[in-house]
């Protein structure tokens, strides 16, 4: 025996395959795609040539002890000496809490090497000015001290780089032009903070420009004296495996689950739930409130005033329905009905201005506005104007 679906339940069930087939649509177009994919950002994990995964390898074939930092800043090593993170390009800025766990890393012996504007901001710089360049423009930078830092590294190449117009008390500046710096480094406490103005030095497509190389490498020291964690965590990436799960399409797979269930619930239970009869409403209470305020109109001797407000009812819609203003005239009102074809109301424009009349007299006797009234109801009827 088979059983044919009302047409409350095709909807639903035509409703759930749309809700589905959306759902998939989203998730094709915005689950995020793999780690080696193209990020636009310095990522340690992307070949992309404005990742950074050429630079990261080089380090591992360097004999640097090197890894991937996916954790929040208060997880940072409490004694940092000879530690240097490396937040290239972030791309997620870092509260006031973050900020301030990362200068406290720094100021326990730790080194940061950071760039960009967003970089500056992380490390409370208030003089960095963004870039005026074109953004694929490359622009060389010369040495201006002989220094480590500077270290076989006469010139440097970089893309849309911000620079830091005014320095502090005791910080360096090792390249840059009119506009600012473009490498500084400054000390914090027991630490040393170094920024440059674009990550493009350390890039894939960067790191063989000019002397890149020879500036990355003077940045971190050497291999056997220097742990490097390469940020991962403001470029998005989170430890756990939850923060791992929600950058996978499985989270669009689960809510897609859990919605189809849901119809399917609800769908079953309409069709196989207790048999109730429809609650009727109750006519009583209704005309019970129409005797009620009758019965005080009656008491009160107050016919006018009920013609009134069916009067003002009755205008209300007849400007509407005729698209004219409610403040208009009973002459406007009047000259629209007659001007609207197939409008023919014998006597209207005589009952208009009685009523208009008895309503500002105040004086009409009971069964008279209870005639205008039913007048009024059978003209509003007759025109549509309930609808």
């Amino acid at each position: 025996m088979t059983s044919r679906l009302d047409s409350a339940d095709k909807r639903i069930v035509l409703f759930s395959a749309l809700a589905l087939m959306l759902l998939t649509t989203l998730a094709l177009l915005f689950a995020p795609g793999g780690q080696g994919g193209s990020v636009g950002f310095p990522s340690s994990y992307s070949p992309d040539p404005n990742g950074a995964k050429a630079a990261y390898t080089l380090l591992e074939e360097m004999g640097y002890q090197v890894a991937r930092w996916a954790n929040p800043p208060e997880d940072l090593p409490k004694i940092s000496r000879n530690t240097l993170l490396i937040i290239a390009g972030p791309i997620i800025p870092s509260s006031a809490e973050e900020g301030r766990q990362l200068k406290q890393f720094v100021a326990g012996g730790g080194h940061l090497l950071i760039t960009g504007m967003i970089g500056a901001a992380m490390i409370e710089a208030k003089s960095v000015v963004p870039a005026v360049a074109p953004p694929d423009e490359w622009q060389t930078f010369a040495a201006e001290v002989p220094a480590p830092l500077a270290l076989h590294a006469p010139e440097i190449s970089m893309q849309f780089p911000a620079h830091w117009a005014q320095l502090g008390a005791g910080q360096l500046r090792y390249y840059g032009s009119a506009q600012g710096a473009t490498v500084t480094k400054l000390r914090v406490g027991k630490g040393e903070i170094i920024w440059w103005g674009a990550d493009s030095p350390l890039t894939n497509s960067g790191i063989t420009k000019s002397s890149n190389l020879a500036l990355f490498l003077n940045c971190l020291g050497s291999p056997s004296q220097t742990r490097v964690l390469w940020d991962e965590y403001f470029h998005g990436v989170r430890a756990g495996f939850w923060q791992y799960v929600s950058r996978t399409p499985l989270p669009w797979g689960l809510l897609q689950l859990l919605i189809l269930a849901a119809f399917v619930l609800i769908t079953f239970g309409r069709r196989s739930g207790a048999l109730r009869p429809l609650a009727r409403p109750s006519c009583l209470s209704p005309l019970e409130f129409v005797e009620t305020v009758g019965a005080l109109y009656q008491r009160k001797g107050a016919a006018a005033g009920a013609l009134e407000i069916a009067y003002a009812r009755f205008r209300f819609l007849l400007a509407r329905r005729l698209g004219i203003p409610s403040s208009a005239t009973t002459a406007d009102l009047v000259k629209s009905v007659r001007e609207r074809p197939g409008w023919t109301i014998p006597g209207f424009a005589e009952n208009m201005q009685q009523i208009e009349s008895a309503v500002k007299l105040q004086k009409v006797r009971e069964l008279q506005a209870l005639a205008w009234v039913g007048e009024l109801y059978d003209i509003s009827r007759k025109l549509g104007l309930e609808g």
